[in-house]
């Protein structure tokens, strides 16, 4: 399902917003919070049958492609540099550590997108 840049920018920033606003801080005590899978982002949230496919999800562009058959996919996005993902850093950090890295990808792919859309505005004049 794609999605045009600008649609993408602003649910990257709603992400952060939710992010940012204490959306994955426990909410719910009776079961661990989820990054992206717990959001409003994800197309599953509240359908525990898991009905709509992952790649139909907008997060889905951001997927490794080897990692596009796994459940959860989301959880394989790369967030920095060393190729860490909510799937491999919920393993080894704290949610607080996951949420900080989560929220620089955030905020660097939300950067990197306006810049492209600026660059593509400023090509088309």
């Amino acid at each position: 399902m794609p999605h045009s840049r600008i649609e993408i920018i602003n649910m990257l920033k709603k992400e952060l917003a939710f992010l940012e606003h204490g959306g994955y801080g426990g909410r719910s005590p009776w079961r661990p919070v989820s990054m992206f899978l717990d959001s409003p982002s994800c197309p599953n949230r509240l359908d525990e049958e898991r009905s709509t496919p992952c790649s139909q999800c907008w997060l889905f562009e951001f997927v490794p492609e080897r990692f596009h058959q796994e459940m959860e996919a989301c959880h394989f996005i790369p967030l920095n540099a060393a190729g860490e993902s909510v799937h491999s850093m919920s393993r080894q950090y704290t949610t607080a550590e996951v949420e900080a890295a989560l929220k620089t990808w955030l905020e660097a792919e939300i950067k990197h997108l306006e810049a492209l859309e600026k660059k593509s505005a400023r090509g088309s004049n």
